[in-house]
């Protein structure tokens, strides 16, 4: 090993963020480390015969539990023996190394492995002159009459239907019981209340036509990513009993139905307040398309290292976060994972997937913005801070939050992302493309 004072080290580049220092303190600094451990604890130990703090060490030694003494002195010898060696290699960490005890004891001294993370280095792809499409979406008569049919959809009234089976969009009341393969009832039957056409498809066939208080008998076959694993790719015999069927009685489409749902008085004002929204939507759709793509060109052509611990620190985070929703949801862990068919192994590798690409961007956007001077002055913090607080939906806690060393700096993070953004946009060839008859439009009421 390669002496350094009084330490032996040796260094390993594990990556471009990752540093382990094997640190070797020797028998003579350790037993200074454990005579001085001997006398903080001293102070502190009841020593018959004497006063606290007063024995003298020949007894402290006899007193004071060995394995006690030499964790002190481990825990007090390895801060200062890594501050000395990330000294002596000029190294800044990005955030508290970890140590392991390899070995330690009076006649050997003190070996013990510390892992230094450091601060993550970015090396950008280009990033001005990329060329990217921008998709514009037409807003189409097809677009507008989605979104009536929609609105109509929610003011439709449902009316008890006293003529005829069930069709399609009734919703229905029924008892279902599970029946054996000898078409015996098997437990005891639910009651349930369903949309038709929302449904299995088994079952939605199976009732179509039923009359009121008409049973059947229905073979459900459930597909093979169910979210209910015991019935995945199975099929269940049930016997259904209808109790009772509403149809839909929708509004017409006219002036008056836009009254009701809008601040307009006749029905072709709502329909270009709706197109008008529409475009909207469309627009912004396309802007965050573009910004998209840029970002993923230039994250694709970077790179990008950084310590395990950034990973491991925003994982946990993420998972905190999913178990505080799944919390208010009166969900548990084991029951999110059966509903979206994962193991808990899919769901760490899929979530480690996203966090890693998000940290990736994250930090080549904040590189480019440094390498640009694009800087978030105070006064642009304080006029979101106000912009925030203006709402009359901010309650007290709301505005502490906001308000708070924290709340300032994620806002400032969130100003130099738009900025960093809006300068790859106007470094960039932006080519608009237009799509007749793409209907993948939002719902143009939510502008």
């Amino acid at each position: 090993m390669e002496p350094e004072g009084a330490l032996h080290v040796i260094r390993e580049d594990v990556s471009p963020c990752l540093v382990s220092f094997e640190i070797q303190v020797g028998p003579e600094r350790y037993a200074s480390a454990l005579e001085e451990a001997r006398r903080d604890l001293g102070r502190v130990t009841e020593v018959p015969g004497f006063r606290k703090g007063k024995a003298p060490m020949a007894i402290l030694e006899k007193v004071l539990d060995p394995e006690r003494v030499q964790r002190l002195a481990n825990e007090n010898l390895m801060p200062d023996a890594v501050r000395q060696v990330l000294a002596e290699h000029q190294l800044e960490p990005w955030d508290s190394p970890t140590v392991q005890i390899i070995e330690s004891g009076p006649e050997s001294g003190l070996k013990f492995r510390a892992s230094v993370p450091l601060e993550p280095k970015v090396e950008p792809g280009q990033y001005v002159g990329l060329t990217v499409d921008r998709i514009v979406r037409p807003v189409t008569d097809e677009v507008v009459e989605r979104e009536l049919a929609r609105m109509q959809e929610q003011q439709s009234r449902l009316e008890p239907r006293e003529e005829g089976g069930v069709e399609q969009g009734d919703y229905i009341y029924f008892s279902l019981q599970e029946l054996d393969a000898s078409g015996e009832p098997v437990g005891e039957a639910s009651f349930n209340s369903a949309v038709v056409g929302e449904n299995l498809p088994d079952f939605d066939r199976g009732v179509l036509g039923a009359a009121r208080e008409e049973t059947r008998d229905i073979t459900l076959s459930y597909p093979a990513d169910w979210q209910e694993p015991e019935r995945a790719g199975k099929s269940v015999k049930v016997r259904v009993t209808i109790s009772h069927v509403f149809r839909p009685v929708k509004p017409p489409l006219d002036d008056e139905f836009a009254k009701m749902v809008s601040e307009h008085q006749t029905l072709e004002e709502l329909k270009q307040a709706i197109r008008e929204a529409a475009g909207r939507a469309f627009q912004r759709m396309a802007d965050e398309q573009v910004e998209n793509d840029l970002v993923r060109q230039i994250v694709d052509a970077s790179r990008v290292d950084y310590p395990p611990q950034m990973l491991e620190e925003e994982f946990r985070a993420r998972v905190m976060d999913i178990y505080g929703e799944l919390q208010q949801r009166g969900m548990t862990f084991q029951e999110y994972l059966e509903r979206t068919g994962r193991t808990e192994e899919q769901f760490r590798s899929e979530l480690e997937a996203r966090v890693d690409r998000d940290i990736r961007v994250g930090l080549v956007l904040r590189e480019i913005g440094e390498r640009e001077g694009l800087k978030v002055e105070p006064e642009e913090i304080e006029e979101q801070i106000r912009a925030l607080l203006s709402s009359p939906e901010a309650d007290e806690e709301f505005r502490k939050r906001v308000d708070s060393p924290q709340g300032r700096a994620s806002i400032g993070r969130r100003i130099a992302l738009r900025k960093t953004l809006d300068f790859l946009k106007a470094a960039s060839n932006i080519h608009d493309v237009a799509r007749p008859g793409d209907e993948g439009a939002p719902e143009a009421g939510e502008d």
